[in-house]
Order: C-alpha cells, then sequence, then structure tokens
C-alpha cells in the first residue's frame, strides 16, 4: 500500500451467536469473554497470544505488511454463544460505536467483525443495525468491509449496507485468521478502486447443524468447494453461510452471497448457480446420531477391552457454541452409574461446583451436585461423591484446533474424579476444543479410553490427530442445541423448510442486490 497519507481504518464489531431459547446474553458474559475498546484492540490483535476474535489479527496483520495505516479501533464485544443480548448492554454498545465513528474525523474504512446469528431483547436485527449505523456515519463512498461467522443469518440490510460480507469457510471454524486477512486485501482493492457488487439468494434449508461440517464427503463442504472454485478475475468473493437455526428468525436459511469486483450480472448469475446446486443436495443433510444406551454400552465395552480403539463421544444437545449450559447430565450420569473406566469429561460448566472444590481442596473428597445454579428443563442435577484432583485458574495457550496459538480463559477450575471418570468443571461456559482442555490438568484423550466433549463440531479440529471420524460418536440426549430440530416450539422460522418439512418445493427468485 503505496500511499502518501496513511489511511485510516475503523475497527470495530459485535459477535454473538444467539439461541432464542437460551437465557439471555449480559454485558457480564460479554466482559468475561471478550470486551476491548480503543487502543485495547490493537494491542491485543498484535499479541502473540491473543484473546480477541482472530479476524481482527488477520486484518491487522495484512495491513501492518502492506505500508503505513492509522487502525482506529472504537469497540469490539464478543461472548460465547448464548442467548438473546440484553437491549440496555447493546444499545449502550451502539452508542459506543456511534460516538467513536463520529470522534474519528474523515475514515478511508471500516471493518466490522461481525458473527451474524445475533439477537437483542427486542431486536431482531442487531448486526444489521450495526451495518446500518456504520454506512450512515461513514456515508456511501467509504469501504466497510465485514466478516461473518458461516452460521449468520443474513438479513436484507447486512447486504445492503457493508460493501463486501466475507464468511468463514470451514466448519470447525478454523479460518477466522485468513477471512480477516481477505477483509483487508479486499479493503485495498476498493482502496485502488474497485467497486465491489453483491448477490444474495436465501434456500428454505434449516439444516441440523451436525450436517454442517465442511470436510471431504460433506454436503455443505462441497458446496463451499464449489463456490470457491469460481473465483477469478471476476469474483471477488463466494460466501455461503448455513444460518443457525436456534436463533428462529425470519432470515434463517442456508445464503448465498456472490460479491463480483465489477459486474453485479455475474454475481447474480453465480448465485444462483450455487442456490440451484446447493438446493439440489439437499437430502444429504442428514443427522448419524447413537442413543445414550448404545453410547453407554461402546464406552463399558472400550474400558474393558485395552484392544479396541478408544473412542470419543460428543454431546451436541448441550453445546455451549450453540447456547447450550454445558451443565447437562445425561450422559455423565449414564456413564457414572454404568461404571465406565478409564474416561475423560469436559468440559462441565458449574461454578459453584468449582468453588466447593476449592474449599476441599486437592485430595479432598465431598458429595457433589453437578449443576447446582442453573436447574432447568435439561439440566437437572445428579449428585456424586468425587474426589479433587487438580485446582487451577484456568488459562493456558491452545495448541490444537480453534484454540491454537490463543489464550483461552476457563475462569477457576477443577480436575474432579467420580469413580473411572475424571471430570473438568470450569465456571466461564464454553465448549471443549481441543485436547488442550484435559492437557491443561494432566490429563490426555490419547491415554483416555473414552473421551466426552460438550461441544457440537467444533472440538473436530482440534482432536482430529487423535480421533478419526469413524471414532466420534454424536450422542443423542436432550438439549437446548439438540440435532432434532423438531423438539422446538418455532415461532419466526420461516416455513416451510427443509428437511423439517419433507415436502418443501422451492424455485430461485432474483437474487437480491447491492448496487
Amino acid at each position: 500500500m503505496n500511499t502518501d497519507t496513511p489511511k485510516r481504518i475503523a475497527i470495530l464489531g459485535f459477535s454473538l451467536e444467539a439461541n432464542r431459547f437460551a437465557p439471555v446474553c449480559t454485558e457480564a458474559d460479554f466482559l468475561a469473554r471478550g470486551y476491548f475498546e480503543g487502543e485495547a484492540i490493537s494491542a491485543d490483535a498484535r499479541r502473540p497470544a491473543p484473546v480477541i476474535n482472530s479476524g481482527i489479527c488477520g486484518f491487522y496483520k495484512v495491513m501492518d505488511a502492506e505500508g503505513p495505516w492509522e487502525p482506529v479501533p472504537i469497540v469490539f464485544a464478543g461472548a460465547h454463544p448464548n442467548g438473546p443480548a440484553e437491549a440496555t448492554f447493546f444499545n449502550k454498545l451502539l452508542d459506543t460505536m456511534r460516538k467513536g465513528l463520529q470522534a474519528a474525523g474523515t475514515l478511508d474504512g471500516v471493518y466490522v467483525c461481525e458473527h451474524g446469528a445475533g439477537l437483542v431483547v427486542g431486536n431482531e436485527d442487531p448486526d444489521g443495525e450495526v451495518f446500518a449505523l456504520v454506512r450512515g456515519i461513514v456515508g456511501p463512498d467509504v469501504p466497510v468491509i465485514a466478516t461473518l461467522d458461516l452460521h449468520a443469518n443474513i438479513s436484507e440490510r447486512m447486504v445492503s449496507e457493508p460493501d463486501v460480507l466475507i464468511s468463514y469457510l470451514t466448519n470447525p471454524h478454523v479460518d477466522a485468521f485468513e477471512r480477516g486477512e481477505e477483509a483487508a486485501r479486499c479493503m485495498l482493492e476498493m482502496f485502488g478502486g474497485v467497486a465491489p457488487k453483491m448477490a444474495s439468494i436465501r434456500l428454505p434449508l434449516v439444516a441440523p447443524s451436525v450436517t454442517l461440517l465442511t470436510a471431504e464427503g460433506h454436503p455443505y463442504g462441497d458446496l463451499i468447494r464449489l463456490g470457491q472454485s469460481r473465483l477469478g478475475p471476476d469474483i471477488m468473493n463466494v460466501s455461503i453461510t448455513a444460518g443457525f437455526a436456534f436463533s428462529d428468525t425470519d432470515r434463517n436459511g442456508m445464503t448465498i452471497t456472490v460479491t463480483a469486483r465489477e459486474d453485479k450480472a455475474k454475481a447474480q448469475a453465480l448465485a444462483r448457480e450455487l442456490a440451484i446446486a446447493g438446493w439440489a443436495d439437499r437430502k444429504r443433510y442428514q443427522t448419524h446420531m447413537t442413543n445414550l444406551e448404545d453410547s453407554t454400552r461402546m464406552a463399558l465395552d472400550v474400558g474393558q477391552d485395552p484392544n479396541r480403539p478408544n473412542l470419543l463421544f460428543c454431546d451436541p444437545a448441550d453445546n455451549p457454541g450453540g447456547g447450550g449450559r454445558g451443565n447437562t447430565t445425561y450422559i455423565l450420569k449414564a456413564f457414572a452409574q454404568a461404571g465406565v473406566e478409564r474416561a475423560l469429561f469436559g468440559v462441565f460448566n458449574d461454578a459453584p461446583l468449582v468453588e466447593k472444590a476449592f474449599e476441599a481442596g486437592i485430595g479432598g473428597s465431598f458429595a457433589a451436585t453437578f449443576n447446582t445454579a442453573e436447574p432447568n428443563e435439561f439440566s437437572l442435577p445428579f449428585e456424586a461423591e468425587v474426589t479433587v484432583e487438580k485446582l487451577s485458574d484456568g488459562e493456558f495457550v491452545g495448541e490444537h484446533g480453534m484454540v491454537k496459538g490463543r489464550t483461552v480463559q476457563l475462569g477457576r477450575s477443577c480436575l474432579l474424579s467420580l469413580g473411572g471418570i475424571k471430570i473438568v468443571v470450569i465456571s466461564i461456559r464454553q465448549q471443549c476444543l481441543s485436547n488442550d482442555y484435559f492437557r491443561h490438568f494432566g490429563e490426555d484423550a490419547a491415554a483416555a479410553r473414552s473421551t466426552v466433549v460438550k461441544s457440537r463440531g467444533h472440538f473436530r479440529a482440534g482432536f482430529k490427530h487423535l480421533f478419526p471420524p469413524e471414532r466420534i460418536v454424536e450422542v443423542d440426549v436432550p438439549g437446548l442445541t439438540s440435532c432434532n430440530l423438531h423438539n422446538f416450539p418455532w415461532k419466526h422460522l420461516p416455513r416451510p423448510v427443509y428437511p423439517m418439512d419433507q415436502e418443501t418445493t422451492w424455485e430461485p427468485p432474483a437474487p437480491a442486490v447491492r448496487t
């Protein structure tokens, strides 16, 4: 970037994947996960092991390498997936964004790091509102580029306000950094005179989350790879967002968004082509779950027979990465009562239980109640005698998967033993993303016979060096993020949608276009 005057680029964002059926996401949830104002954004983005969203780190890396620029960091707020954000906090965040942009003076560009599946109490499209606020302040001629999670629910405002939308390409999401780099490169192209044109089409396809992996052989990954094969001189970006069903919005549904460098007709044509291809492949989005009884039997068998390969069991129905509370006890109770041996279980979210472990001290035993603080329809208490094996402040730098090179903060945490099961209990709700969560406590899934993780699919990136897909068991139990979408009282989800409504028919409309 060879300019005499450094480009001034504002950095801001709101990142929440909102599950309408989960408890409200509070200001404290954002402060615990990642709230950065002003220069704190730049400082963390340039740290060796950052906490802030990796997309921001990637954006900084490219801009720092391309020559002089002036970051104008405003505010970034990110929380672990949760319920809709409380309105008071979101309105305060918008006010901080507004005042920061107005005080910034002349800007050459804005990078917005969003999730895209946000909800706020009383506000159905907070992501679109962020984009509209930015555009309203900087005007129509300043480049506005946003990165999104591939579970984003795309609204009309999310297409009409920014110049370019860039979603992740991987699930598990291991390319957030690269998408931030891409956003910076697109910004540089716009500084060079490119005037992008976006086109978008939504399909009535709301697939269960476990069917949305992007590895070879999975339909969603195949569609994304088809889109990437169309990139070239005319096509700047192809983003295929599956959406997040549990947001229960009128904008749910897989969305194809294509950005052409100049020609909107080419963006429209490709969006239509990919939408038709995605719809034709809809019957491949099928779940393959294993019931709890069979899962327990499998864990017993591998615990008793060292010649069998070890197994990894996941609990997608209580996935904190989708708003699950991380504290249902169905699998834990079944495995404990059956006498499963040499098992690891993680991570269980229960701050009061952690405090009891600290009171007991290492080596101490006590009568534990798993899920002491948040009983609800799915999160039922389970009582058992446990022994405290390890205590920790819960902070480490990850080595695998989505947390590789990143600082992880579990809050005060402990390792408890319950019969043949060792359980990691944490204070800051999140999913178990890698074997690092066990190794931090001196345990290793490679040595265990059974490992249970509360996660839907992101764990796969952090355990793939230990467990090939055929040794991963998706357990069918109840929860706020159950893969059985018929279990939920939908109020806003467009109907009919496939696969819930098998009779759904669809013809692609003309793509929505940002000119």
